[in-house]
């Protein structure tokens, strides 16, 4: 993955304390692109929905914590 962006979707209407929406965005090593949705159940501490990349997540938990979007929890 290459070019990783994260950024919030805060007006899904869905409460910040229970779950959180993201978007992401990257470019394939083939250099082809890629976005979607991550939705994250905060209280359950995980992605919720369609499977995806180990590094995906990953990296997705790293921006929550460092964006303090989570309380502080091991990884």
């Amino acid at each position: 993955m290459r070019n990783l962006i994260f950024d919030f979707f805060d007006d899904s209407g869905i409460p910040r304390g229970s779950r959180i929406l993201m978007f992401y965005s990257f470019e394939t090593e083939e250099h082809l692109g890629r976005s979607g949705i991550l939705h994250y159940h905060v209280e359950e501490h995980r992605f919720v929905g369609p499977r995806h990349d180990q590094e995906l997540t990953d990296a997705a938990l790293a921006f929550l914590n460092r964006s303090g979007r989570l309380d502080e929890r091991p990884l």
